[in-house]
């Protein structure tokens, strides 16, 4: 156990928003566009099937310009409450035949929605270390658009 939650990572954080406009953010394709991913980073697609066994798949350019490409697939989807979907790197050989876990719960809260974010089995503690910065200045966008 000890070794699988050093490859995860936990973010709590608080959007004034409420559940159902936090949950359309992660949801609809055309309001992830609007903030997912960190800064420096340009998104060239963004498909979001949101349904269970739909795919997500981000094509992007990192600060550097190279391009990139991250998949998964929806596992499971409860309106405004939690999403649980995979995360795969392509073009990564620490990535080759790993998929991580990316689970987001959704609680009210006074004012607006605690988000809780868990990343895990992730391939390695650099690669914990990189998600943990940038999920978090994904996380730091999404609040922006709420205007928090």
């Amino acid at each position: 156990m000890k070794g699988s939650e050093k490859l995860s990572l936990q973010i709590k954080r608080f959007i004034k928003a409420p559940r159902d406009q936090v949950y359309a953010a992660w949801t609809d394709p055309a309001q992830l566009k609007q903030w997912f991913g960190p800064e420096n980073t340009q998104t060239h697609d963004l498909i979001a099937e949101a349904h269970v066994g739909g795919k997500f798949r981000w094509d992007l350019s990192n600060a550097e310009g190279e391009k990139m490409t991250c998949r998964g697939e929806y596992r499971e989807l409860r309106p405004g409450r939690k999403i649980v979907f995979t995360w795969q790197w392509d073009d990564d050989e620490t990535w080759k035949n790993h998929a991580s876990i990316v689970t987001v719960e959704l609680d009210d809260r006074a004012g607006g929605t605690e988000l809780r974010l868990t990343h895990e089995r992730l391939p390695n503690e650099e690669s914990r270390d990189g998600h943990t910065r940038g999920w978090n200045s994904a996380l730091d966008k999404l609040e922006k658009l709420f205007g928090t």
